[in-house]
């Protein structure tokens, strides 16, 4: 299938883990042309060189816990080229109870991954063009279940970032601007190695349990569907959190 994402250009903010690279390869492979924005200088230069001739546009470094780095990200989303799509994937993960959850930490949680997305997202609708498409990337740790590990600023910060794809869904709808959220389970990467250690093996295989596939995810099965939904392919995809989870949600836990 042809995804007629060939010359179109997408912004991606957290290129460089591991669903960033994956999706990074993703469009080169559909040859449309990238700008990285935030991420460490040496892991974008890096993964800049892996990409084809022609497909890099730009990098820009950035800590998205520091708001002067953050809005450097934002001008150079400002000063883009008009995009076709945007995807944010930064992500601060925590695993602390409510009860136990500082001020300050919650408030990092957030500056990453629910401030930065909304300057970003309103720096890239700027510059979007129409039929643009937008991604974010939430986590089932945002829908309550049995098997939930506390992580209160993670959790309520994904769930944040769901409704700023909505609203961007309703709001920017009549300039043909479609906006999604994705909800991985577990996914391994970088991110989630710990998880696969001996050391959790068997939280690891409790967890596995309650997924209908009976296990994990890898970083593509995210980055493929993410590439089909900035396709004008998924032109009437608008407004919907999606699970890719091997079933877990499903089953209401």
């Amino acid at each position: 299938m042809d995804l007629a994402l060939a010359g179109k250009t997408i912004a991606i903010a957290g290129s460089t883990a591991g669903i960033g690279s994956a999706l990074t390869a993703s469009l080169d492979r559909e040859h449309a042309r990238l700008l990285l924005v935030g991420g460490r200088s040496e892991r974008l230069s890096a993964l800049a060189d892996t990409l084809s001739p022609g497909v890099l546009i730009g990098i820009v470094p950035g800590d998205l816990r520091r708001e002067s780095e953050r809005n450097q990200c934002t001008d150079a989303l400002l000063g883009s080229a008009e995009l076709d799509g945007f995807v944010f994937l930064p992500a601060e993960l925590r695993t602390d109870s409510f009860a136990e959850a500082r001020s300050c930490e919650f408030r990092e949680t957030f500056d990453v991954n629910v401030f930065a997305a909304f300057e970003f997202a309103r720096a890239a609708l700027s510059r979007a063009s129409s039929l643009a498409s937008f991604v974010f990337v939430s986590s089932i740790d945002a829908h309550r279940h049995p098997r939930h590990t506390p992580s209160a600023s993670y959790d309520s910060s994904k769930r944040a970032l769901e409704s700023i794809s909505e609203s961007i869904a309703v709001e920017a709808g009549s300039r043909g601007i479609r906006s999604n959220c994705i909800i991985p389970g577990l996914i391994r990467t970088p991110m989630t190695e710990d998880f696969f250690g001996q050391e959790f093996e068997a939280e690891r295989l409790q967890f596995l349990d309650a997924v209908p596939l009976g296990r994990s995810g890898n970083p593509e099965d995210v980055a493929n569907l993410i590439t089909f939904l900035l396709s004008p392919v998924a032109g009437y995809v608008n407004g919907t959190s999606i699970p890719v989870d091997g079933g877990f949600l499903c089953q209401g836990l």
